[in-house]
């Protein structure tokens, strides 16, 4: 129902006077409903209007209690809450394919019809309600930033690291007793880590700021706070990782370290000039967590796992881990130091930044500014006579050329290139300029790898999948095989923060270089020769391994398809 046609039933019906509605039509907003104009001029208060639809829509009047909010979290996601908050609508409930909102205006037609466009569902009931009513199941779908603060449980004793960087300003202190900006920096970064989040990313927009949290490696946008914050969020974050607060228009990086109570926690800072101001993304580190990690809890396959543990005890050779960022390469390299970390055994490690201090090891941050490149660390490091060296990443062909001869020389080498899997980082590295006897010769093992969700084991359900399909993709030898393969729930549970998943695990491809690989690579052979070779003595490509994962009901073929389908 249009704006004059509501107008001329609330003149009919004596809520308003002929001159107020004139009134309304012309102090009304672009864009602004018609109750809320009303409400604006004083005209009529949300009693009033709650009274004239119960004259209009009688079996439309929402008279119950707000408890607990039964709606799929599928739909959840689908709803903008700009959209909602704006048009003041908030569902209810959703059941038998029907979804019933509560609306201050439940006659504002075209609301409804986008409600349907977001959702993709035909039957969106709205019911009137109080605004209050509405703002306070907007609240509790998508809490707002005073609620937020209020349930994050920041550690009693939150300080600075004593390692690192000295950071220009007061130790973090409670929560409650900060300025507003400063609570707001802090309960982000452990609302985070209570979460589980591997990154935060506090993007400035044209009329908000939103904050989304990478979780499980899936960002979702978790905040949205209004655009006047933007400035000083990022100062409080530069201030925090000692970066220029008066420098705007070039990208940044910085380090915080903090401790909060027993807990250190590492956060990588990145700052990027955007055309709505500077986003900054920061990357969570737990120091605790790589060094609690062993080769067992990696994922790997047992047949896998005894290729990689021997690959890692050869007293010479290069070992690369290659995949995208963010693929939990840094995890593998780590937990191989950590089973080598002996007392006879000198390992050294030149990276960029140090993840993680581990005691035993000796580490080196480059730092290309002053010439402290991967190239001259590495040079370095062969006058002291190491047994074990990892190069943080290989970036070009000095580095590569440094790297290999070292591996040549009775050295254990490892290090990590970005390529998409095992056969095509072989000719990454001739492409780089290397020749194939030398790559070849020094090659011991090569592991892609990529990460995965893991289904939530409190409410993951079997998949309605045929078998015949199932047969057909490899994850079930035939269609007598009696094993349940799981999907996720789509509603998700508390557990998982609905979303069916909960944490990740990796997936590998492991291309073990023996003597007829290496042959084949000196000859020159093209990385489809070199993967048709490796196949033939067992090598799993990245999908296949991930589903062993679907067949054993770790992961779903949903994540694996997302994930590792080309």
């Amino acid at each position: 129902m249009d704006a004059e046609k509501i107008l001329n039933l609330l003149v009919k019906t004596g809520y308003i006077t002929q001159e107020q509605a004139n009134r309304v039509l012309k102090e009304r907003g672009k864009d602004e409903d018609i109750f809320d104009t009303l409400v604006r001029l004083g005209i009529l208060d949300e009693d009033k209007i709650l009274h004239f639809l119960k004259g209009l829509i009688p079996s439309r009047i929402w008279n119950e209690e707000i408890g607990d909010v039964d709606i799929p979290a599928s739909i959840i996601k689908s709803l903008p809450q700009e959209f909602l908050r704006k048009n003041k609508i908030a569902p209810i409930k959703y059941e038998d394919g029907k979804l019933y909102v509560l609306m201050f205006n439940p006659l504002n037609q075209s609301a409804v019809n986008e409600l349907k466009f977001y959702t993709e569902l035909n039957n969106v009931i709205p019911f009137a309600a109080r605004l209050s009513t509405v703002e306070k199941l907007l609240d509790k779908l998508f809490p707002q930033l005073a609620n937020v603060l209020e349930d994050i449980e920041v550690p009693d004793e939150i300080e600075l690291e004593e390692e690192g960087p000295e950071l220009p300003i007061e130790m973090l202190a409670q929560a409650s007793e900060e300025a507003p900006i400063v609570r707001l920096a802090n309960g982000l970064i452990f609302e985070a880590v209570r979460m589980g989040a591997s990154d935060i990313h506090i993007e400035p927009q044209e009329k908000k700021v939103i904050v989304r949290y990478r979780v499980d490696g899936v960002l979702r946008i978790f905040h949205e706070f209004p655009a006047q914050i933007k400035d000083s969020i990022a100062a409080r974050y530069k201030i925090m990782s000692n970066l220029d607060i008066a420098e705007k228009r070039k990208p940044q990086d910085g380090r915080i370290r903090i401790k909060a109570g027993a807990k250190k926690i590492d956060l990588r800072v990145s700052t990027v000039p955007t055309v709505y101001g500077e986003k900054i993304v920061m990357r969570i580190q737990e120091a605790e967590k790589y060094l609690q990690v062993k080769l067992e809890d990696l994922g790997f396959e047992e047949d896998d796992l005894k290729v990689f543990r021997r690959a890692i005890w050869k007293p010479w050779g290069m070992i690369l881990v290659t995949g995208p960022t963010g693929s939990g390469k840094t995890t593998t390299l780590y937990s191989s130091l950590m089973e080598r970390n002996k007392p006879e055994v000198n390992i050294m490690t030149a990276e960029d930044p140090v993840e993680v201090s581990i005691p035993g090891i000796n580490q080196v941050q480059v730092n290309e500014r002053i010439g402290l490149t991967f190239s001259s660390v590495l040079r370095s490091f062969l006058r002291q006579d190491p047994d074990i060296i990892l190069v943080g990443e290989i970036r070009d062909t000095e580095t590569a050329d440094i790297a290999i001869r070292a591996s040549l020389t009775g050295h254990l080498v490892f290090s990590t290139l970005h390529t998409n899997d095992a056969p095509t980082t072989v000719t990454r590295l001739e492409d780089m300029g290397l020749e194939p006897f030398l790559v070849g010769s020094s090659l011991v093992l090569i592991v892609a790898q990529r990460l995965i969700r893991r289904l939530c084991n409190e409410c993951k359900i079997p998949t309605d999948t045929p078998k015949e399909a199932l047969v057909r993709l490899g994850i079930l030898k035939d269609t007598s095989e009696d094993i349940t393969i799981y999907k996720a729930n789509p509603n998700g549970c508390e557990a998982c923060n609905n979303t069916g998943y909960k944490g990740r695990t990796a997936v590998h491809e492991l291309l073990e270089v023996d003597d007829d690989i290496r042959k084949l690579i000196i000859k020159g052979g093209t990385a489809d020769d070199i993967r048709e070779l490796a196949r033939k003595k067992g090598m799993r490509s990245l999908y296949e391994t991930g589903l062993l994962k679907v067949r054993r009901g770790i992961t779903s073929l949903e994540e694996v398809e997302r994930v590792l389908m080309q």
